[in-house]
């Protein structure tokens, strides 16, 4: 434990003072006072510091309770922007988003099968449309998702999927742009977008699960992503539910990502194919949906270990809230009456359980988020209860 010095009581307060203007919009510099217990000529002095540096703006607006007329501020969305990307397998999206989470220009492209350096000239391609969207505005930063494992904002250790593997991807593109980048696993930027965001604004604590083509999870704890001690806390696709499994290694794809993943639930119902047929995860529930006995059983384990897997979260991390998402999740929507009816009386604590209202946007939004958490000066001070 250390004593918190006044530059760090600065930044929190200035921390504090940015949330509550992200959230309530137009405040007058009293309000903000009041609301947060700081004492009034703190907040004149935070805020004069935040127009210096041009984050906020007088809005022209007058508060009026009877005595003296008080200017509003907000914060400035219209000039303050950030470019946010998220980079698949198969599909790549690129945003201009302001600091407020409005998306002004989006381009995604689908079936890019880039990898390697032909990747990163991808990423480097679409931040430079999306920079050229950004003419008369301030970047505060540029956000990159991929779907691996990622070393202080900067370094992919491995993201095979895009073919990255020991590749410093921020320092490659910091030749090209003026300005902050970071470099995040695209799973817990979607769990960082829903946090901020999404329809779970308020809870401090959240896990967001992604099972689309792979199997991910992001966690975040007092707003901030959790990342393990190797920078990998969240890989649920290395859980295992069966004593079976214990006797095979798994150098690629987990024990629980070759059964609940769209990867895993295609494999398994191929031996079901019709010559010449592809049976896609999307067409998997319709065969359940029309009563096909093996799709049946398919999407009856898919529910079992689903419902596991929320159990498993719950009682070891007990958030406020677990968000699901993802393209295999669009399918299984109709599945959650029934996997979250499996989860009463297993917990001491109840298992509050969410579909995404984000979709696609989550991970977006989060790169915008993570660029405000970085380059703003955020601070962040745990409740001690």
């Amino acid at each position: 434990m250390r004593p918190v010095i006044s530059r760090e009581m600065r930044d929190i307060n200035r921390t504090c003072i940015l949330e509550y203007m992200r959230l309530r919009g137009k405040v007058s510099r009293t309000a903000v006072a009041a609301d947060l217990a700081l004492s009034l000529s703190s907040v004149v002095r935070i805020t004069d510091e935040l127009m210096e540096e041009r984050l906020i703006c007088l809005q022209g607006e007058y508060e009026f309770s009877g005595g003296r007329r008080r200017p509003l501020i907000e914060l400035d969305a219209q000039l303050n922007v950030v470019i946010s990307i998220v980079v698949g397998g198969q599909k790549a999206m690129a945003a201009l988003c302001t600091i407020t989470g409005q998306i002004l220009q989006s381009h995604t492209l689908k079936d890019h099968q880039r990898k390697g350096e032909d990747c990163v000239e991808l990423i480097r391609s679409l931040a430079s449309d999306m920079y050229a969207h950004a003419k008369g505005k301030i970047v505060r930063g540029i956000s990159v998702g991929v779907p691996g494992v990622v070393l202080n904002g900067n370094k992919v250790i491995a993201a095979p999927t895009v073919g990255l593997n020991d590749v410093c991807l921020a320092d490659r593109l910091a030749e090209h742009f003026d300005c902050p980048i970071l470099v995040e696993n695209d799973v817990n930027l979607e769990a960082l977008g829903e946090s901020w965001f999404g329809s779970e604004q308020k809870a401090l604590n959240l896990a967001y699960i992604h099972i689309g083509t792979l199997l991910g999870m992001g966690i975040v704890l007092d707003r901030c992503i959790f990342r393990g001690a190797h920078h990998g806390a969240g890989e649920l696709g290395y859980l295992i539910f069966n004593e079976k499994e214990l006797d095979y290694e798994y150098p690629q794809y987990g024990a629980l990502e070759t059964r609940l993943s769209g990867y895993g639930l295609q494999e398994s119902a191929m031996q079901y194919a019709r010559e010449g047929e592809v049976i896609t995860p999307q067409m998997l529930f319709a065969y359940a949906q029309d009563q096909v006995p093996w799709a049946v059983e398919l999407i009856d384990d898919f529910k079992k270990r689903l419902a596991m897997v929320l159990v498993a979260i719950s009682t070891l991390l007990d958030p406020e809230v677990i968000v699901l998402g993802g393209g295999v999740m669009e399918s299984a929507k109709d599945c959650l009456p029934e996997i979250l009816q499996k989860l009463k009386g297993k917990t001491p604590n109840p298992i509050r359980v969410e579909y995404s209202q984000l979709g696609k946007k989550a991970g977006i939004l989060g790169g915008c988020a993570s660029v405000l958490h970085h380059t703003m000066n955020y601070s962040q001070i745990k409740d001690m209860v």
